[in-house]
């Protein structure tokens, strides 16, 4: 990493300045000076005609008023000579965990190759600033491509200006892609990596939601070529969530070729966000089969695990999740999928919601009893060693267990559920655990033998995020199916398992008692 950064990064911080908006703004000034000097006919005399420069250069922008005077403006100038735009940004930015994404270069690298496959003629990536690491890569590879980046940010704008004006081939946008572009072209390749979270306010009404990763998906497919083709990231829950992300889906399917969807290797964009995402690569031409698969990284991106399915058999699926289309060939999902029993959404017949975050200093002798992932057992809920904190009623309230609630543990590879049933103390549920709280169209007993079933754990772990730390969201596990029978039935079933389980343990034990015996009257013939 180039030294001549914290020179330059140290300088402002110690006149207060360390917002990264702030040193952008000021490394870009220096930049627009630098520019301006060269443009110049005649050389610069001294420090006062620099400055003077710098300041009818760079005041009258957005970049405003510079926050020194004429010799630390000369001293930054002097340590900025050595410093590459691009480098200093991602510099910047690299530990932004509430801003700013920027992806990985092998991530920038894979959209090459995908170009390359595609012989694009036109390219379009959206959000450039967040391809930043690789993009001049992908910009020197393709100098005989017309390329368009876009960016909402002004100074984001200014970098790429800045950064990419020896390239004639590419042209910068400052637009956003969460509203109509202002242009009529359309691209042979456009490469997406859409906010992932929030909310466009005043969308236009032709957008299908206002969830910028949807808008951005529905803005960008109009401005495909005839042959062309639409990269992008997006959060799993593109694959199975109902709303506005089973009316993408829809039109997708209807109105162009999902080509191929993958799972992208865990903590791709670390720090900045640790959610799962998943690649799409969506076509304007239609073609006959759907590539399915994931993902790995090994120096590089590759394709780690593929399935090549018809358009046909991958409509047939209710959604797009990856785990459950490569699991086809397992007999039991074979047969919930083409079961004709009624399914419902898991929210359609129960609330689900998180449990409190404790943290470990909290942790004392009270009166509200934690229910832990630890506390749940393979014979139960084990209500004799749970911990406890000191707090008042009202503000654990809300996640306060009542009789016959679900209680799924959400992180770790095992999956562990428990009906739980009402204690004489007030038992609230951890940060590790998701309560379902089933109205009257479900039994508790029968949901709990649902998720215990080969097809409601492989189910429930297709909603599973992370393989370092594994985790669930309940947000996501709602759009869950059940399979509804009448109430009687789930009575029936729920009766037969538990008949079953009791004459088991009770076997069990018995089967037990005698070995210890029978052991010990062995034993007694050695003495």
């Amino acid at each position: 990493m180039n030294p001549s950064i914290d020179i330059f990064i140290n300088s402002f911080a110690m006149r207060g300045i360390t917002s990264r908006e702030q040193l952008l703004n000021e490394m870009l000034r220096v930049k627009l000076t630098a520019r301006a000097v060269k443009s110049r006919k005649k050389s610069l005399q001294d420090g006062e005609q620099l400055f003077e420069l710098m300041k009818h250069s760079t005041e009258s922008t957005i970049l405003g008023y510079f926050p020194g005077d004429r010799d630390f403006f000369s001293s930054i100038y002097k340590v900025a000579q050595e410093i590459d735009l691009i480098e200093y940004t991602l510099k910047l930015y690299q530990n932004d965990r509430f801003g700013q994404i920027f992806s990985p270069a092998y991530l920038t690298e894979y959209v090459c190759s995908l170009i390359d496959d595609a012989k694009a003629q036109s390219i379009l990536i959206a959000e450039a600033e967040k391809s930043l690491s690789g993009l001049k890569g992908l910009v020197e590879k393709h100098q005989s491509s017309n390329i368009t980046f876009t960016t909402s940010n002004v100074l984001m704008f200014m970098l790429l200006k800045l950064g990419f004006e020896e390239y004639e081939n590419v042209s910068i946008l400052n637009q956003s892609i969460y509203q109509e572009l202002l242009i009529d072209a359309r691209f042979d390749f456009i490469y997406s990596l859409p906010d992932f979270g929030g909310k466009i306010e005043a969308v236009n009404h032709k957008f299908m939601s206002s969830r910028p990763d949807v808008v951005a998906t529905q803005n960008l497919l109009r401005h495909l070529s005839d042959r062309g083709t639409l990269v992008t990231v997006l959060p799993a829950k593109i694959a199975f969530a109902s709303g506005s992300e089973a009316k993408l889906r829809e039109h997708i399917m209807t109105h162009y070729q999902l080509e191929g969807i993958y799972s992208l290797p865990e903590g791709t964009f670390k720090p900045y966000t640790a959610i799962k995402t998943y690649m799409l690569k969506i076509g304007a031409v239609k073609k006959e089969n759907v590539s399915v698969g994931y993902l790995g990284y090994d120096n590089g991106l590759y394709v780690d695990k593929v399935k090549v399915v018809s358009n046909e058999d991958f409509a047939a699926h209710e959604d797009w999740r990856i785990e459950l289309i490569l699991a086809d060939d397992d007999e039991n999902i074979r047969k919930y999928k083409t079961s004709t029993l009624e399914r419902v959404k898991l929210h359609e017949v129960a609330e689900v919601f998180r449990g409190k975050s404790i943290l470990k200093k909290d942790v004392k002798p009270g009166k509200i009893m934690v229910l832990n992932i630890s506390n749940i057992t393979d014979t139960g809920i084990d209500y004799s060693n749970m911990d406890s904190i000191d707090e008042e009623e009202r503000k654990i309230k809300r996640y306060e267990l009542i009789d016959g609630d679900i209680v799924l543990s959400c992180r770790g590879s095992a999956i562990k559920t428990g009906v739980y049933r009402k204690q004489k103390s007030i038992v609230i549920a951890s940060a590790n655990v998701i309560v379902i709280r089933p109205n009257n169209r479900v039994l508790s007993d029968y949901l709990k033998i649902f998720f215990e079933s080969p097809v409601g754990i492989a189910l429930i772990k297709s909603f599973q995020r992370g393989t370092t730390i594994v985790n669930i969201n309940h947000t996501d596990i709602m759009e869950m199916e059940i399979p509804l029978l009448s109430i009687e039935e789930q009575k029936e079933l729920a009766a037969h398992y538990e008949a079953e389980s009791t004459l088991y343990r009770e076997t069990i034990s018995k089967a037990e008692e005698r070995f210890a015996a029978e052991k010990e009257k062995i034993y007694e013939r050695l003495l």
